[in-house]
């Protein structure tokens, strides 16, 4: 890997518009097959909201591309390692300068190819509005998630669990999940998330 710079930060929203365009949609045509509001995906688009991970899997599925596609980054290997020392250098997705909420990603697995598995380090920062707050979403596959820093509170259906430092989930992501920040600073988590091979 190369050494650290803001050369490898990933804006989200471009990619997912330059996916779209490449693919002769619209935004409402995107919009209907991810099960999202056409001014929802616009948002993301012009990068004034930041996706939560099963919302970047539902505009993935519409897409048609594996969640992989938003981070692959260097040549493809067997196996990919990432040193304590290098995690500045992983892709991260985020909202624009400027932006109080949202999520980064560091992907932990985006130089092995042929994956199944999606780990990442992720970083939730406190919302400044209640109505930014994450909408329930369900996806292909099964999620694990680990609390390193902070509070989350993860709905499942009708059940809901605040997880803190140590404790950890695994569900089945086709069940209706929110993850949502609880708590006064960032929160920061390691998940996995598992999705069905695309063809």
């Amino acid at each position: 890997m190369s050494s650290g710079s803001d050369d490898t930060s990933l804006h989200v929203g471009e990619k997912i518009k330059r996916l779209r365009e490449g693919a002769g949609l619209t935004i409402e045509q995107l919009a209907e097959r991810a099960g999202m509001k056409p001014e929802d995906l616009e948002r993301i688009e012009q990068e004034m909201i930041s996706p939560a991970l099963g919302v970047l899997t539902k505009v993935c599925d519409g897409l048609g591309v594996r969640l992989g596609r938003f981070f692959d980054m260097g040549p493809r290997k067997y196996y990919a390692l990432v040193r304590s020392s290098d995690e500045k250098v992983a892709t991260r997705v985020a909202s624009k300068s400027g932006a109080d909420y949202g999520y980064e990603y560091t992907s932990l697995g985006f130089e092995k190819r042929q994956r199944v598995m999606e780990p990442f380090l992720i970083t939730i920062n406190p919302p400044s509005d209640a109505s930014e707050m994450e909408k329930a979403s369900a996806h292909d596959g099964e999620e694990f998630v680990y609390v390193l820093e902070g509070e989350l509170e993860i709905q499942l259906q009708d059940e809901s669990f605040l997880l803190q430092p140590g404790d950890s989930i695994y569900y089945d992501a086709s069940v209706p999940h929110r993850v949502m920040h609880r708590g006064q600073g960032p929160a920061r988590v390691l998940a996995v998330i598992h999705l069905p091979a695309k063809t």
